[in-house]
């Protein structure tokens, strides 16, 4: 975990790269099963937003657009 924002509420994860597999999101999948938060995302170079499952994987000017609009941390 990189990242956790709000009181646990938001889990962050950033990756470099412009795919990532589900192996890569073993450990963020482990923390929500621990801690429950509201959101889990993986930041990344991947082009398109999607969810696998629990998660979302965003690019990260789709992130950066969500955090300033105040859309990440409620």
């Amino acid at each position: 975990m990189d990242f956790i924002l709000g009181n646990g509420e938001v889990a962050i994860e950033v990756k470099g790269q412009k795919l990532v597999d589900n192996k890569e999101l073993k450990s963020l999948a482990a923390f929500i099963e621990e801690n429950h938060p509201k959101k889990a995302i993986v930041i990344s170079n991947e082009s398109e937003a999607r969810r696998v499952g629990p998660i979302s994987v965003l690019p990260w000017r789709a992130f950066l657009e969500e955090l300033w609009a105040g859309e990440i941390v409620s």
